[in-house]
């Protein structure tokens, strides 16, 4: 299989894609004016690929800290430095030639595509989104070094929250305990 980032930049020499996610870091504070500024670039960032997501009948969950807060708290947590949202890696392919151009379109840029082609993230209006690839053993779904009971994610179900659709595992409240014993 290709690499995400020679799919992505149709050059061979390609291997990976890298942001400098220090200066990021150090320069975030100056990025919104208020904490509202930023949840709602936040808000439309996830909404937005969501619907690209949606239109294209891809597969996807909300994962890591971005599922906590919704499911949770019904809103993204404001501590969060990413969303995050998982895919099965059989879906790479259209990700890459699909969705990514059209979320180009909408002012979106490829900021990062691991070598190992676990994920890729994209940034707009000084926030970034991780599309985090899973692979699968007998007993486990993974991506880079998060690993996770396999059926934690048999079943996806769509939850409402404040008027939007969102995917989430059925099994959100176990993953929840088992990533951050909440």
């Amino acid at each position: 299989m290709e690499h995400i980032s020679q799919i992505l930049t149709n050059n061979k020499n390609i291997l990976e894609i890298n942001y400098d996610f220090n200066k990021y870091r150090i320069n975030y504070n100056s990025f919104f004016k208020t904490k509202q500024d930023e949840l709602k670039v936040r808000y439309d960032n996830l909404q937005d690929i969501i619907t690209v997501l949606n239109k294209y009948k891809i597969q996807y969950w909300l994962q890591g800290k971005t599922m906590l807060g919704i499911c949770k708290y019904s809103k993204l947590l404001e501590n969060d430095t990413d969303e995050d949202i998982g895919l099965d890696y059989k879906s790479i392919f259209t990700i890459c030639t699909t969705v990514i151009p059209e979320l180009i379109k909408i002012g979106f840029k490829v900021i990062r595509a691991t070598k190992n082609n676990s994920m890729v993230s994209v940034i707009r209006n000084n926030r970034y989104l991780d599309f985090c690839f899973f692979r699968s053993t007998e007993t486990e779904y993974f991506y880079e070094q998060k690993r996770f009971p396999k059926h934690f994610y048999d079943n996806i179900i769509t939850i409402n929250v404040n008027n939007f659709s969102y995917c989430i595992p059925k099994k959100y409240n176990e993953i929840c305990k088992y990533s951050y014993n909440i």
